[in-house]
């Protein structure tokens, strides 16, 4: 059953953030829809899904977190918005606040001259005094000097009526910050879920990459043919494991980048080789042309887990922890033989993959997963398609071509180890031969 079928029979089960929301809004309608796919998307059968329906089930969570932060992010901007009103209002109260003293003062003083006719002349006072903090404050106290009574009492009727406004305006801005708050603590709740359930897939997905390998080794001398659709399989997997974290990370900057922008803008009145190519890897000053002459031996050290894959480090090369041991058997053996056998490199993160292709094959979507690797300029697979994603291919520097030694010790005893030979490069050996 399909992510959107499913969802549909969970549509009256499945509580959601917009569940609430009146049925003729668009938008909380989408937004019900893709909770709705993301929590169908989160239980996928990854031993049994087709790669169709994992990136169906990738695509719908993928879908899901990005409603939510934008989600987040208009309710972060909107509390930025409710808090800057909120604040204006409050410095407007307190300049009225000033001008209402001021207002009051002259009008007794000028009640005072009514009957007594002083010499002084509060305002000139003032004027020779006051520190002024901008150009409207001091226009106000030089404009106040030259009114008459009555206009100095309109003044302070008009200065009385906008405190009154401000108050109000300080008051609803404050309630709407404070319910803006509530709705971003709300969105919050609902961006770590969709989180929790994309990364709850992502988990699922590599422990089937795992499980998917060791299926692989073991099928490598009895049914290699099928060891190696498997094996693919999982090499497209991981690849699409990459792609999705890639994409969620673009996101995540993007609306973090807008929502930083929307605050600023709220407060302004108020932040392989270094080549690419896909060949083998140049030798070392350590080991001769011929790849013979006393080789060294390994052993294996633990590594980091990396898109799911556990790894290894032989010979300070990171290939998958699942045929560490063997790889050092066969390395050990070669030495046994006086042949050395020196790891170039082995893993190959599917993020280095993309970027080979992006520099050989161009930065389109077509050109990145779709195009042929012969129509990149050097030939670059295609990410998802290369035993490097797996640390299942080794390219042994000592293995510059057919005629070394490294080459022939391999050819008559790889397969012993589970290791093939890639026919066109001397130096690719892995355990489907691809």
């Amino acid at each position: 059953m399909t992510i959107a079928a499913a969802a549909v029979s969970v549509a009256l089960a499945a509580p959601t953030l917009a569940g609430s929301a009146p049925r003729q809004d668009p938008r909380a309608e989408r937004e019900q829809v893709r909770a709705e796919r993301a929590a169908v998307a989160a239980k996928i059968d990854t031993t049994k899904a087709t790669l169709a329906e994992v990136d169906d089930a990738l695509q719908a969570l993928e879908e899901n977190v990005r409603s939510q932060r934008s989600a987040l992010a208009k309710a972060e901007a909107a509390v930025a918005q409710a808090t800057k009103d909120r604040d204006d209002a409050q410095r407007a109260i307190t300049r009225l606040h000033e001008q209402l003293k001021v207002l009051r003062g002259e009008m007794r003083e000028r009640a005072v001259r009514a009957y007594v006719s002083p010499s002084g002349d509060n305002v000139f006072a003032v004027l020779g005094t006051k520190d002024f903090t901008s150009a409207a404050e001091r226009s106000f106290y030089v404009g106040l000097q030259s009114q008459t009574d009555a206009d100095v009492a309109d003044r302070l009727d008009g200065a009385t009526t906008d405190l009154a406004f401000q108050k109000r305006k300080a008051a609803a801005a404050k309630e709407r910050a404070d319910a803006q708050r509530a709705e971003q603590a709300k969105r919050t709740k609902a961006v770590e879920k969709a989180e929790a359930q994309q990364q709850a897939l992502s988990d699922k997905l590599q422990a089937t990459v795992d499980s998917q390998i060791s299926r692989s080794l073991q099928l490598a001398k009895t049914d290699r043919a099928l060891s190696a659709k498997i094996a693919e399989q999982q090499a497209a997997l991981v690849a699409r494991i990459a792609a999705q974290k890639a994409a969620n990370q673009r996101a995540s900057a993007k609306a973090a980048a807008a929502a930083a922008a929307e605050a600023a803008a709220a407060n302004r009145a108020a932040n392989v080789g270094t080549d690419g190519r896909e060949h083998g890897p140049s030798t070392s000053s350590s080991s001769s042309s011929g790849g013979g002459g006393g080789g060294g031996t390994a052993t294996v050290e633990p590594g980091p887990v990396d898109s799911g894959i556990q790894l290894a480090y032989v010979q300070g090369i990171p290939v998958n922890a699942q045929v560490a041991d063997q790889v050092t058997a066969m390395i050990n053996a070669a030495a046994a033989d006086g042949v050395s056998l020196r790891i170039g490199n082995s893993y190959r993160p599917v993020s280095q993959q993309i970027e080979l292709r992006k520099q050989n094959c161009g930065t389109s979507y077509y050109a990145i997963y779709e195009m042929s690797s012969g129509s990149c300029h050097p030939p670059t697979a295609k990410p998802g398609q290369s035993q490097h994603q797996l640390g299942l291919a080794i390219d042994f520097q000592s293995c510059s071509s057919h005629g070394t030694a490294c080459y022939r010790w391999l050819s008559g005893h790889g397969s012993q180890y589970g290791y093939y030979n890639l026919p066109s490069e001397a130096w690719h050996w892995s355990t489907t031969g691809k």
